[in-house]
């Protein structure tokens, strides 16, 4: 049975090798991002420290998947990729879903309004890609 502290090492291990998941933005942004994945990932492993190696793996594998899909996705978004309205609706849709799997079904998330309001922050281009992600981490912290 693996203990929680080798398995949070195993994933954080995984997610600052994965250099897709924040080659969209600049060091200060990718940190950024890195710095809530992690957090989010530790939250959840250590919650497994009782269970074994297969039942852990299950329990986690596709909360890690959420939290790494949900990474890429916001990175390109804070870069800019999701230009235009429509796209925003499918990024708010899939953003919600993944929340869901990280924090629970029965998770207070933040409404579909609410997190539209943030991601059409980017049409401002005062904003950073730092500075969205961190609007976007408050959203998720109010909404908790």
């Amino acid at each position: 049975m693996t203990d929680s502290g080798t398995r949070i090492e195993r994933v954080i291990e995984e997610m600052t090798g994965n250099e897709s998941l924040l080659e969209m933005l600049d060091t200060e942004a990718a940190t950024e991002m890195l710095n809530w994945g992690i957090a989010t990932a530790k939250s959840i492993v250590s919650k497994t420290q009782d269970l074994d190696d297969f039942t852990a793996d299950l329990a986690i594998l596709p909360r890690l998947k959420a939290i790494r899909q949900s990474m890429r996705s916001i990175g390109n978004w804070a870069a800019g990729q999701y230009a235009d309205a429509a796209s925003r609706v499918q990024l708010r849709d899939k953003l919600l879903q993944n929340f869901k799997a990280i924090f629970g079904e029965d998770s207070q998330l933040p409404s579909p309004d609410r997190l539209d309001a943030v991601l059409n922050q980017v049409d401002d281009k005062t904003n950073t890609p730092n500075q969205l992600i961190i609007k976007l981490k408050q959203l998720l912290e109010e909404s908790r």
